[in-house]
Parts: C-alpha cells; sequence; structure tokens
C-alpha cells in the first residue's frame, strides 16, 4: 500500500469519525471527566436548603449627577463613558 508521506498525520483521537452524532457522543465520553486544560470537571449540586423564607435587604442609590444608563446593557455608567446618544437613548462604549 502506498503512503503519502505530505499528507497530515491523523493521531488515535483523529481516527475516530467525528461526522455522525454518534461518534461526536462517543469522542465526548472520551473525555473522562476533564476539561481542555486536563483540570477535573466536577458536577455542580444547587444548595438543598430552602431559602424562599429569606429577605434581601438592597441599598438602592438613584443615578447620581454626572452618570447615565446604557440603552442597551442598562447599566448605570459615568459620562466619561458615553459613546453616544440616538434618538434620546444614551449608549455607552462598551455596547457601541
Amino acid at each position: 500500500m502506498a503512503t503519502d508521506y505530505d499528507a497530515p498525520r491523523r493521531g488515535a483521537e483523529a481516527e475516530l469519525e467525528t461526522d455522525s452524532l454518534d461518534a461526536l457522543k462517543a469522542a465526548d465520553s472520551n473525555s473522562n471527566g476533564m476539561d481542555d486544560d486536563g483540570e477535573i470537571i466536577e458536577a455542580f449540586e444547587p444548595p438543598s436548603v430552602d431559602i424562599s423564607g429569606e429577605e434581601l435587604n438592597v441599598e438602592v442609590v438613584p443615578r447620581r449627577e454626572g452618570e447615565f444608563t446604557c440603552g442597551e446593557c442598562f447599566i448605570v455608567q459615568d459620562r466619561k463613558h458615553l459613546a453616544y446618544t440616538e434618538n434620546g437613548v444614551d449608549i455607552c462604549r462598551d455596547c457601541a
């Protein structure tokens, strides 16, 4: 059998066909619970404590002079972060 030495080489993982959904699931199951950086991924379990009766106390501070509310992300920011105003709606630099 002839060998094409110019063709890119494929490793053992690449030999698994990833064209079908079943092959992708099989490749995903071979990851052994590790992420791309090699760190172990643990399943997240939300706390089982009932906090429905708890109250949340938050101090609400009104918008100060020199601040604006972005019309895209709705974050209150300082005027120095204002990119432009379009149809009376202020847009911050992050959203521009």
